[in-house]
């Protein structure tokens, strides 16, 4: 079969942690107060199931893509940029790639790259996945 990513998605909690003696470490819960309480789940390619993101890399859940209902995530791995575009959405214009799985090279959502308002600048170099086109891997 061969290897499908460049980069696995393991939970933080559960990989062992040379800088942290164990979970119950106070260091370690002042450094993960945000997560504890947030159930980590690892996106992937609903078609091959790649490693694509992760829940602790959701910044929005409130975004609509050409599919419907999209999260804009701070980081993505195992992705192959398109080609760059200009596009018109709801909220501007902007310089957009396509991101697509490394693997089996399926549009999974796409990168933004420059917008042209300056309240819209945040989304730069963040990242809109579409949920038709993942999936939760277990």
């Amino acid at each position: 079969m061969g290897l499908r990513y460049s980069i696995y998605i393991e939970n933080p909690l559960s990989s062992p942690s040379s800088s942290y003696k164990s979970i119950s470490d106070p260091l370690f819960h002042s450094q993960h107060r945000s997560q504890r309480n947030t159930c980590f789940i690892t996106y992937g390619c609903r078609h091959c199931k790649t490693h694509l993101s992760s829940s602790f890399q959701i910044i929005s859940r409130d975004y609509r893509g050409r599919t419907g209902t999209a999260y804009l995530m701070n980081k993505v791995v195992n992705v192959v940029e398109g080609k760059v575009e200009q596009r018109r959405m709801l909220t501007g214009d902007y310089l957009v790639c396509d991101i697509l799985c490394h693997w089996c090279k399926r549009n999974v959502g796409w990168k933004y790259l420059q917008s042209s308002n300056d309240d819209q600048q945040y989304k730069e170099g963040k990242f809109i996945l579409e949920l038709k086109n993942i999936c939760k891997c277990t």
